[in-house]
């Protein structure tokens, strides 16, 4: 049996072996252009062909003489060194020239497979259907071994909501991915849910591919539940980002957006009992209002207000009168003294006047009995007033 190599005496041997061999020193290859990237002014790309892919750098490319735009697509030819990463276990085409042959054949393909879903009205703003603001169903379509599961849940997770997840697993590159994501879009869209989302994790173009698939393409446009697409960085738009309903990055982004109006749904609340509040509070100062102009127009025109000022003329009315009968009273109460003053002097001279009668004989005797008088004799009554003269006839 062969003593084992440790894994870096492999990784060493390898990388000699490349570095001795003439052919990988000195290398020409013919590919097409594709994951296209620019990192610490370093152009990174691949060159593929159907589905065989290898890595390119070119070091410091703008100090390079590249007379075309590099971009996704194109065919070129490259010459270069192939270099061996000891930390990724990967090979890499360190790249010195590159020349552009037109754009490739399969590149074009997808061209006319864009400008035919154009015009047919696949990515047309006005056929677009609105994503609902509270989701309750959702469809997530995604392989079941993918972190995209974990990263749009726990976004999810964060507020408290009343949604439920349907996970329809698919393979999300290779070849039986786009038949795979077809018939998930259509399982789904048949358990009338509110929304589905299709998502992974990034990738390259090439991991990509899948999304640009007629299959998956046509089940998306006519799809009757809403779609998200969320399933890769900008710069990897697919034809599923132009065709679905709201295209986004990543799954994090997809699962907060998805989760935002309830995240937000405490705060919308209180806001709208605050300005129910503040409604309510100016409905009623107005009410009050009206009312205090109907109460004080209803006093102007109440019968009480009538009665009010009869009650107060007759209280007018009986304070005259009471001072009126106490005048009188006092004035009667004056004058009956008077009176009384009065009566009591003629009594006193009455009996002043009582006290002097005298009767006298005719020769102005003093009678003083009866024996004194005979019949026929005259005689004379004197009152302290004058006298009177009489005749005795018994």
């Amino acid at each position: 049996m062969r003593k084992a190599l440790s894994v870096k005496q492999f990784n060493e041997y390898f990388k000699s072996n490349i570095k001795h061999d003439p052919i990988f020193q000195n290398l020409y290859i013919n590919g097409q252009l594709s994951n296209v990237r620019i990192n610490n002014s370093h152009l990174y790309f691949s060159l593929k062909e159907d589905r065989d892919i290898i890595d390119c750098v070119i070091y410091y490319y703008e100090d390079k003489d590249i007379d075309f735009s590099v971009e996704i697509g194109k065919d070129v030819l490259v010459k270069g060194t192939v270099i061996f990463n000891n930390y990724s276990s990967r090979i890499v085409i360190s790249v010195n020239e590159i020349k552009e042959k037109g754009l490739s054949q399969k590149y074009i393909e997808f061209l006319q497979m864009k400008e035919d879903f154009r015009k047919k009205g696949y990515f047309d703003l006005e056929k677009k259907k609105e994503i609902p603001k509270f989701p309750q169903k959702i469809g997530l379509i995604t392989s079941n071994e993918s972190a995209a599961i974990v990263d749009f849940l726990s976004v999810i997770n964060q507020k408290p909501n009343d949604m439920h997840i349907y996970l329809c697993p698919v393979k999300v590159q290779g070849e039986s991915s786009p038949l795979m994501v077809k018939k998930a879009i259509e399982t789904l869209d048949g358990r009338n849910l509110d929304l589905i989302v299709i998502t992974r994790g990034g990738g390259s173009s090439e991991d990509l591919s899948s999304f640009n698939d007629r299959l998956v393409i046509e089940a998306s446009f006519l799809a009757k539940t809403p779609i998200i697409s969320a399933i890769g960085h900008k710069i990897d738009q697919t034809l599923l980002d132009l065709v679905a309903d709201l295209s986004l990055q990543t799954p994090t982004e997809a699962g907060s957006y998805v989760i935002k109006n309830y995240s937000n749904i405490s705060k919308e609340m209180k806001n709208t009992i605050d300005k129910m509040g503040e409604i309510t509070l100016s409905r009623i100062r107005d009410y009050e209002y009206k009312l205090l102009k109907t109460r004080k127009k209803l006093e102007r025109q109440s019968p009480l207000r009538e009665i009010d000022k009869k009650i107060n003329s007759l209280t007018y009315l009986k304070k005259d009168l009471d001072i009126k009968l106490k005048s009188n009273l006092s004035y009667n109460e004056q004058r009956l003294r008077l009176i009384s003053s009065e009566l009591k002097r003629f009594n006193d001279i009455i009996e002043i006047g009582k006290n002097n009668i005298h009767i006298k004989d005719n020769m102005g005797n003093i009678v003083f009995s009866k024996h004194s008088l005979k019949k026929s004799d005259i005689a004379f009554i004197e009152f302290s007033d004058g006298k009177v003269k009489v005749e005795v006839v018994d």
